[in-house]
């Protein structure tokens, strides 16, 4: 999958190119998940991961959440940037056509809510 954000995360806004990654909003295993732009994110590895393990989740208005979890740690630097982007909306393509499928987000923020 490949992904017009400006070659940054959509979270942190990471521009280092070598340490992003196009990251499924939903999975291919799922019927809805397919290689196409609107099903993806731009995310640094970090948020990738964070988003995969459901530690980092992006609403349908495009906010991004943190779970609760990581909100109540408190383990120094690395996690404090994480829970930084709590509240805060994504970067999102100039081109209203290649921005995140709301409803694929919907669907993702179901699975992560259910994990909080």
């Amino acid at each position: 999958m490949c992904f017009p954000r400006r070659h940054q995360c959509a979270i942190c806004r990471l521009k280092e190119i070598r340490l992003l990654d196009a990251a499924h909003i939903v999975g291919d295993a799922h019927d809805r998940g397919e290689p196409a732009v609107n099903n993806g994110l731009s995310l640094c590895s970090i948020h990738h991961r964070a988003y995969d393990q459901d530690l980092v989740g992006v609403t349908p208005q495009y906010e991004v959440q943190v779970s609760e979890r990581l909100l109540d740690e408190d383990d120094g630097p690395m996690l404090q940037l994480l829970k930084e982007a709590h509240g805060g909306t994504i970067v999102l393509p100039r081109r209203v056509d290649l921005r995140p499928d709301r409803a694929m987000l919907a669907m993702r923020f179901v699975r992560f809510a259910g994990n909080r």
